[in-house]
């Protein structure tokens, strides 16, 4: 295929996996000549848009050729490499290469089993929440029982009655969603250990402890209007576009935490560009939402909404206080807590967003390389991550920000 920009040649060599004609899947990259962010989609209709194909000419020098995988990471060896026909061929094998170094067979197969999983039980489905949201926030029953019969193929169906079951559906679709994009690692290393107990809190706890928590939680900011306005609109869109961010996701299902150690992967089914604003948009909306889940947890782990286990900060002694804090000090006064810090898995990287937020950012397309100057007042301080590494950041950051809305919104009712 070529660049429709520049005219630059390049030779796609792709894995044809069990999702490559299922869907159409993303391809996202960078042109190395003019630096244009090249978009296109392959699935069962091959490449697209049409008429982007190129056929080299025998005897022609060697093209850049482009590894690509809808679900894996790329290796170094196929990312825009000058290779010839023959190299491409000895050296592509997504699957193999990832092998060498980076994740062992048995935890690529794990990822293979969440991934068929995802396949057969999500990604059918990943846009019917967006089609939905507008006709539940209207509060047209019918409207919203015909709209989903129809998403779903049903042919006889009974009309939802009320608004609060047709809210109660809704929200059943999120948290199914939610439990077929966590991988089992995470299941267990993360939900079990960090979240689960929080909802059981709440299950087993008296309407009237249940009542106090909201009124303390929603003195800073109802927390209601938090996962109604704010945070369901961002998972809706993000669940719906999780194709473009499903390779990072084998860091979770490897239950790895630090994703630099994993060795130089690429990604290509997603811009830097797009990956940065879906950063910043989720870290804003996961720092108002985190009131709810510290404040849970304090009441877990001490009794008390408003004692933090090993704080960092002098003076924050309600968690109306914490809330009212900027998102780098709340990061600052849970660097001791290891329960919420084990939680966010660094999800909220305030140098990542500070330097986004100030222009701060340098990205090298040719090794994916993205350099954050987080600092305006000292240049030489700089965060160092690759594009990778900051989608996985965005992964984790959903599944918080479902965790925290579906924990928020268990209060509301049960306080109601």
């Amino acid at each position: 295929m070529e660049c429709p920009t520049c005219r630059k040649v390049y030779q796609l060599k792709i894995q044809y996996d069990q999702n490559a004609q299922i869907f159409d899947w993303p391809i996202c990259f960078e042109c190395k000549e003019c630096g244009d962010i090249l978009e296109f989609t392959y699935g069962q209709k091959g490449l697209r848009p049409v008429g982007i194909d190129y056929k080299p000419q025998q005897g022609e020098p060697p093209v850049t050729t482009l590894g690509y995988s809808s679900s894996l990471p790329i290796t170094d060896e196929v990312y825009l490499k000058e290779l010839n026909d023959t190299e491409s061929m000895v050296l592509y094998s997504i699957f193999f290469n990832l092998q060498r170094g980076h994740f062992t067979s048995e935890e690529i197969h794990a990822f293979d089993i969440f991934l068929r999983q995802m396949q057969e039980n999500f990604l059918p489905y990943r846009g019917v929440m967006k089609a939905l949201l507008p006709i539940m926030v209207k509060g047209n029953t019918a409207a919203f029982s015909k709209k989903w019969a129809g998403l779903f193929d049903i042919k006889k169906y009974k009309p939802i009655e009320t608004a609060r079951k047709m809210k109660e559906g809704f929200y059943e679709l999120v948290e199914k969603s939610y439990l077929n994009i966590i991988p089992s690692a995470y299941y267990k290393n993360c939900y079990q250990r960090y979240v689960q107990p929080l909802f059981e809190y709440i299950k087993s706890s008296s309407f009237e402890d249940v009542k106090s928590l909201k009124e303390r939680l929603d003195e800073s900011g109802k927390i209601s209007l938090w996962y109604k306005d704010t945070a369901l609109p961002y998972v809706v869109d993000r669940l719906n576009d999780i194709q473009k961010i499903i390779p990072s996701m084998i860091y979770a299902s490897a239950g790895v935490s630090d994703v630099q150690q994993r060795g130089d992967l690429k990604i290509v089914t997603i811009s830097y560009k797009e990956a940065i604003s879906c950063y910043v948009r989720g870290y804003e909306i996961l720092i108002k939402g985190l009131k709810t889940i510290v404040g849970v947890n304090n009441l877990v782990e001490n009794g008390n909404i408003d004692t933090f286990t090993n704080p960092k900060l002098g003076g924050i002694t309600s968690i109306t206080k914490f809330a009212e804090l900027t998102g780098g000090k709340m990061i600052e006064h849970l660097e001791n807590y290891v329960t919420i810090n084990s939680f966010l898995d660094g999800a909220l990287n305030n140098k990542v967003r500070n330097a986004a937020e100030h222009e701060g950012i340098r990205y090298d397309a040719t090794n994916q390389h993205i350099t954050c100057h987080y600092d305006t007042k000292d240049d030489s301080k700089v965060y160092e991550l690759s594009l990778i590494a900051l989608c996985k950041m965005c992964y984790i950051q959903l599944l918080h920000i479902i965790e925290i809305t579906l924990l928020a919104r268990k209060i509301v009712e049960k306080a109601q």
